[in-house]
């Protein structure tokens, strides 16, 4: 007799060997400054970290890279409408295995707080990071 599992749990195989580094984590940190993600899922949110905080053109090689949020959000009024877009498009192209599920903006003060919500893809899992920005250009006459 054969059992059928309804719910099957979805590993992807580079998660499966220990001690095996799936990429370099973001942010780096002062004491040791290139750690590893382990996990696939660990691995995507530094991912699409790193392609929120890139500006176009800031990335040697490949010009198109980078969202560019620091431009957007602290602009005279926020468009969200673009920044989907943006977000969307730039992680089909460079992070395909995700799903933007979500993105919100919340201005408070000189703070802007931006959260991305995502599915992955191979494992129909749900995660999402926020990121704060603060308008550091302080121009005074």
């Amino acid at each position: 007799m054969a059992i059928r599992v309804r719910n099957p749990i979805r590993i992807n195989p580079l998660d499966t060997v220990d001690k095996v580094g799936v990429g370099v984590k973001l942010p780096f940190n002062r004491n040791n400054i290139f750690t590893q993600d382990f996990t696939t899922k660990d691995h995507v949110k530094s991912k699409l970290i790193n392609l929120l905080l890139t500006d176009p053109g800031e990335r040697i090689f490949q010009p198109l890279f980078g969202v560019g949020l620091k431009r957007l959000l602290f602009e005279q009024e926020i468009d969200s409408e673009t920044l989907r877009e943006r977000v969307n498009n730039q992680s089909q192209i460079y992070i395909p295995e995700i799903s933007v599920d979500n993105i919100q903006v919340k201005p408070d003060g000189n703070y802007v707080y931006l959260t991305v919500n995502y599915t992955l893809l191979f494992n129909n899992e749900n995660d999402g990071i926020t990121l704060s920005f603060t308008n550091t250009n302080t121009n005074t006459l």
